[in-house]
């Protein structure tokens, strides 16, 4: 989903919208049906991952569980996809705009350690034996880096009291 929002250039991650921070950032020197287009191309391409992440992820066309298949495959799709694109919808109305330190911040320091823990993760979860002990060793090597990787990463906030200087 991180990915799929990076790649949609939706919130936090719409940087080149937030470079002049008015409005729409550089949509603002387009109008009308243009400006229309800037936003059907943006929201056709939030559909696009959407479908392809309903088909690689979540089970494509297929229902959820094995009494629900008398409902036809394209409502499980569609319904799969206006789920998806609501979520969408209500991250970028939720999280705040980053600055481009901040996102790299949280690339660098959050993500990109965490995306290996997930391939150690995954080549633990091949090779210990299926069961409880599986399940439990895998979410420790999750969840506990995650914990104290989110700590680190607030806990660093030193942020002081803005100081207004004017030339004399």
């Amino acid at each position: 989903m991180i990915a799929a929002s990076a790649e949609s250039n939706r919130a936090p991650f719409d940087l080149p919208e937030g470079e002049s921070e008015i409005i729409a950032g550089y949509y603002i020197e387009y109008s009308g049906f243009k400006f229309a287009l800037f936003f059907l191309g943006e929201y056709l391409g939030m559909f696009a991952i959407s479908g392809l992440g309903i088909t690689l992820f979540l089970g494509g066309w297929h229902a959820p569980f094995a009494w629900l298949t008398w409902i036809p495959s394209y409502v499980w799709f569609f319904t799969k996809l206006v789920a998806l694109i609501l979520l969408f919808i209500w991250t970028r109305g939720t999280l705040p705009r980053l600055r481009q330190d901040q996102l790299m911040n949280f690339a660098w320091k959050f993500m990109l350690p965490l995306a290996l823990i997930n391939l150690v993760t995954a080549a633990c979860w091949h090779f210990i034996a299926p069961g409880f002990t599986r399940w439990f060793v895998c979410s420790l090597m999750v969840v506990g880096p995650y914990c104290l990787l989110g700590r680190a990463l607030v806990g660093k906030d030193k942020s002081t009291k803005r100081v207004y200087r004017f030339a004399d």
